[in-house]
């Protein structure tokens, strides 16, 4: 029995290992609710899913004197934070906020918590960059009423001329560019199989322009 409880001890042991290896430790700030800015050191997983807590910690030094000499004490506090609540993470001068992330029609494909940065767009409708642990860009967008997740811009759901159907109906609301898409016009279309990844980042640049001139 003591065998089998040493056992369970290290394999216990070697998976919280594992969790914390996916998260790195940075120096930056989080805003919580868009309210609160707390510095310190943050422990995340910029290229993975955050299904835990993200962890900040912080030091305080106080100083104190008597008779004979100084004192100082520093305490360390670290506390964690559901993703829920974080508006954005601020390392290294860029700007990361969490987002669900869908690449295809396979939930175990798609992924919880990902730290994305914002490369054109607004709160609403924006297209979002994330890089994988090997480095690996992809990018993803939010639309008016479906922002609570962000979805591949090479999402399957495009294949055999998908996207003019899909797209269509998601900006309908605003006519003409609606009608540029389901016309196919040029830069307002892609072929999901043939499209070059910058082409189809275009065409959603695009998109979203537009869609934000017609307000």
């Amino acid at each position: 029995m003591k065998t089998l409880k040493n056992v369970a001890c290290s394999i216990i042991i070697l998976l919280l290992s594992i969790q914390k290896n996916d998260a790195q430790t940075y120096n930056g700030r989080i805003v919580i609710l868009f309210t609160d800015t707390l510095e310190g050191k943050i422990t995340v997983n910029l290229t993975g899913e955050n299904k835990g807590m993200v962890y900040l910690e912080k030091s305080t030094t106080t100083k104190t004197k008597n008779k004979k000499e100084k004192i100082s004490a520093t305490t360390t506090e670290k506390i964690g934070y559901n993703p829920a609540i974080i508006s954005a993470l601020l390392i290294d001068d860029k700007v990361y906020k969490f987002k669900d992330l869908r690449n295809d029609y396979t939930d175990g494909n798609n992924l919880e918590n990902c730290c994305v940065q914002k490369i054109a767009g607004n709160d609403s409708i924006a297209i979002l960059q994330w890089a994988d642990k090997n480095g690996v860009i992809s990018y993803y967008t939010t639309t008016p009423r479906f922002n609570d997740y962000a979805e591949n811009i090479e999402h399957p759901k495009y294949d055999d001329g998908g996207f003019k159907s899909f797209a269509a109906i998601k900006f309908s609301r605003c006519k003409s560019l609606g009608d540029k898409i389901y016309n196919k016009e040029q830069g307002y279309f892609y072929e999901n199989k043939t499209a070059s990844l910058n082409e189809k980042l275009q065409v959603w640049k695009n998109i979203i322009r537009d869609y934000i001139a017609c307000w």
